[in-house]
């Protein structure tokens, strides 16, 4: 994907900003409003004499590196919050309406247990997990923490289909911290310590992944599974690059934010869901090189040779911080695209197979006496999830 770094201009401030010259005018101005808050219909953008509109071509747009964009318009003003009314709170006539409307009712909060929550209610909406769990249960033990955390995520999972109020999941909470103690850790006053969201969702994974299997396959892995070639290469020397294959659940987005610059400007910084997993493509290792006989830096590329059915991308919001010693968080909304397009990285054979589906999809061919085979699970595009 090509992208080129310029400055946009609103009012006193100037902002750094990465331009992805593949996408539509849409796009930038979804950046824009991410930095400025002017919502994209009231943008007007200029680059010199020339107006950038939703028309534009940003390739062919003549942009020159680090050049100055004017950005001319009004930010949003924050209208009054609704006020938020909880289900607890409700009277019986409002818990009836939502129960008629068919609202889903979601998990009690056991004390610090949100990032537990949050884990157990993404996963009861992967339909095909739930339906597989339901079919292939595991062989009960008690002397098996992780049969038993799996027998009661699947009963969880279906207590949330049936639900008509909150859950209360006492069970699996219990069963959580039976095989992973760290979940049972307390806080300075004796409460419930609050804990990390992936971390759990990992855990709770890795238990099914080894658990919930259909003719010896993990259907955790067939359902989230990313499958990827990776060349590394030496930064220096003559050393030949070579290919590992890598395989995981989810894919790692380090978001990153701006960093302010001698003039008053702020540059780099991650606004949008591709411009993180582009990323994530791209990572480096230090390691003894056979040829320099020392310590090297590897520059590792990778590319997707298989995507899943449910993509799962995880936004890295904590980095360690030198001046501190501690880790801190980056506060930095992230967009994502409603159809999120993986094509840009995948490796070819993976790309041409996604082309070719793609081309059949737009120009159908007449019915013929064969059934034509269907496109294979693995190329289906869904939307990210930004709690993940």
């Amino acid at each position: 994907m090509s992208t080129l770094q310029v400055k946009i201009k609103h009012v006193k401030a100037k902002y750094d900003i990465e331009v992805l010259l593949d996408e539509p005018v849409e796009v930038l101005k979804t950046q824009l409003f991410a930095l400025t808050g002017v919502p994209p219909d009231r943008q007007k953008i200029t680059a010199g004499i020339k107006q950038i509109t939703d028309d534009t071509d940003l390739k062919t747009a003549g942009l020159k590196p680090n050049q100055v964009l004017m950005l001319i318009g009004t930010a949003d003003v924050l209208a009054a919050a609704e006020k938020v009314v909880f289900v607890e709170d409700m009277a019986p006539a409002e818990m009836h309406g939502l129960i008629a409307a068919g609202v889903p009712f979601g998990l009690e909060n056991l004390g610090n247990t949100c990032y537990m929550n949050s884990s157990v209610q993404m996963l009861a909406n992967v339909e095909p997990l739930v339906q597989k769990m339901a079919s292939h249960p595991p062989a009960s033990s008690a002397l098996d923490p992780a049969a038993a955390l799996t027998t009661q995520a699947r009963n969880l999972f279906f207590s949330l289909k049936r639900a008509h109020e909150p859950v209360a999941p006492h069970e699996f909470l219990n069963s959580l911290r039976t095989s992973f103690p760290q979940f049972a850790q307390r806080g300075e006053n004796g409460g419930w310590a609050q804990q990390d969201a992936d971390e759990c969702l990992t855990q709770i994974m890795q238990v099914l992944s080894s658990k919930v299997k259909v003719e010896g396959r993990s259907v955790v892995e067939d359902t989230f599974g990313i499958e990827m070639d990776v060349e590394v290469k030496a930064s220096e020397g003559d050393e030949p690059a070579y290919t590992e294959k890598e395989k995981v659940l989810k894919m790692a987005c380090h978001i990153e934010g701006a960093v302010a610059q001698g003039d008053g400007s702020n540059k780099g910084g991650t606004d949008l869901l591709p411009q993180c997993i582009a990323k994530a493509m791209i990572s480096q290792l230090e390691k003894t090189s056979p040829v320099l006989g020392r310590e090297v830096i590897y520059n590792k590329t990778a590319k997707i040779t298989r995507l899943p059915p449910y993509l799962l991308c995880q936004f890295v919001r904590f980095y360690w911080k030198q001046d501190t010693q501690k880790k801190a968080k980056i506060l930095r909304p992230v967009k994502f695209p409603v159809t999120l397009d993986m094509k840009d990285y995948c490796a070819d054979p993976l790309k041409n197979s996604i082309e070719v589906i793609r081309l059949s999809t737009l120009n159908p061919q007449p019915s013929t006496l064969s059934p034509q085979p269907s496109a294979p699970s693995t190329l289906r595009q869904p939307s990210a999830n930004p709690e993940t």
